[in-house]
């Protein structure tokens, strides 16, 4: 994300939704397709699509267990959450 103002909204936003867990990687936990719709509109609006991106991978409670955590960072628990 080229801009600072527009990469800071971006964290804030989603640092309301879960725990940073790289610089720029969340958890966040979004409990039902309507809160991930709201979240969507939300990232649309904060950044500038002709310049910045944002991924997102849904992650399901089957792909938790396939999940690796080297160091000490825990992974949080949560029935079922996205990578952004």
């Amino acid at each position: 994300m080229a801009d600072d103002d527009r990469r800071q909204a971006v964290s804030e936003l989603l640092a309301g939704y879960g725990p940073r867990v790289q610089y720029s990687v969340f958890e966040a936990a979004v409990p039902s397709p309507h809160a991930f719709e709201e979240l969507r509109k939300a990232l649309l609006a904060a950044i500038e699509p002709d310049e910045d991106q944002v991924r997102v991978y849904p992650l399901r409670i089957p792909d938790l267990d396939k999940v690796m955590v080297l160091g000490n960072r825990r992974l949080e628990e949560r029935e079922d959450f996205w990578i952004v």
